[in-house]
């Protein structure tokens, strides 16, 4: 945040009146409990956001990037028309590590031309980010991957003080959004700083790996580490770490046509490396035909090509890959195998 731009802060209560008016303009996501789950999801009213913040299973991700999503529609005779579904959605409370994916989903699909379809989202979408005070849960580790603190994918972050918020405006899109819906007052100047201060103090000793940086060099190095047969030989190929991962940007596309045959549809769907038939051919070769090769490639991605790709880990250490695990595999513990803490 530049130093000439001004700081505000909110009211809990201002807050949530400004949610409820822009409800009239806006769908809205927020952290909401369904049964007995805590979960991103489009809400009705502002009671329903959750503040105190829980892992959740899937991440926000989904709002740029759906799971299933229909891009074209076509006809039998030839008539082929592009389908672009873009709401206008307010993403409220996301946090660091879901905002660092954020970050690098956006360098993944607006690379080059762009993706139409997500960058139509984005367009319309204002994200709201709400930082964290201290560690969420004993399966992350955002901060041994330097993302505990978001640099980018938001357009206003909150940080929580005595009696409601400070906001940080990071882009005109969030600037917009205040002078329309939030009622606020000044900022004494040194909240965020505060704020900041008290955080840092939270999580203590919890330092990122010795040798980030060098991660991908290590990578390179450890190609035939013991620590990929020791966890490949327990990986179920299930996927589960993948449809939760906030960073994996892999999908297949097919065409579903309807049973009168006249008109059909291409769907975009995740698709996900750790399952067996991912790198297979039409020969019946698998370029990765087991769990092992599998892994590697995953763990790899993520601490490797693509790091060097976009210049930070694209593992943002949420922990919901560890939690989702069967087999307790984490990414966590295979790079500190491999000499990240050494």
């Amino acid at each position: 945040m530049s130093a000439q731009t001004p700081e505000f802060v909110i009211t809990k209560k201002d807050l949530l009146q400004g949610l409820d008016k822009a409800l009239a303009d806006y769908q809205v996501a927020a952290l909401t409990k369904k049964d007995d789950r805590v979960l991103y999801d489009i809400i009705k009213s502002p009671t329903e956001v959750v503040f105190d913040y829980q892992p959740t299973v899937l991440s926000p991700k989904k709002f740029f990037f759906p799971q299933d999503e229909t891009i074209l529609e076509y006809t039998a005779d030839g008539k082929i028309s592009a389908k672009i579904e873009a709401k206008p959605t307010v993403l409220f409370g996301i946090r660091p590590c879901d905002l660092n994916g954020f970050k690098i989903l956006h360098e993944a699909f607006a690379d080059d031309h762009g993706d139409p379809n997500y960058l139509a989202k984005v367009e319309q979408t204002v994200v709201i980010g709400i930082d964290c005070e201290k560690i969420c849960d004993k399966d992350a580790f955002c901060f041994k991957v330097g993302s505990q603190d978001a640099t980018g994918g938001f357009d206003l972050m909150l940080y929580e003080i005595a009696d409601g918020y400070a906001i940080e405006i990071a882009t005109d899109k969030g600037s917009q959004f205040i002078s329309k819906y939030l009622t606020t007052s000044k900022a004494n100047g040194d909240e965020i700083t505060s704020c900041q201060a008290k955080k840092a103090a939270n999580f203590g000793q919890e330092k990122p790996f010795k040798n980030l940086a060098k991660l991908p060099e290590l990578f390179e190095q450890n190609k035939h580490h013991a620590v990929w047969d020791q966890e490949g030989s327990r990986c179920l190929s299930c996927g589960s770490c993948i449809m939760v991962c906030p960073t994996c940007y892999c999908f297949d596309v097919g065409d579903e046509w309807q049973l009168n045959l006249k008109k059909g549809e291409r769907v975009r769907k995740w698709d996900a490396c750790m399952v067996t038939p991912f790198a297979a051919v039409g020969s019946g070769e698998n370029f990765r035909h087991t769990a092992t090769y599998r892994l590697h490639h995953r763990i790899n991605r993520k601490f490797n090509f693509l790091m060097k790709k976009h210049n930070q880990a694209v593992c943002v250490g949420c922990g919901r890959c560890v939690r989702a695990c069967l087999a307790d595999i984490s990414p966590k513990r295979i790079a500190e195998a491999i000499g990240a803490d050494s």
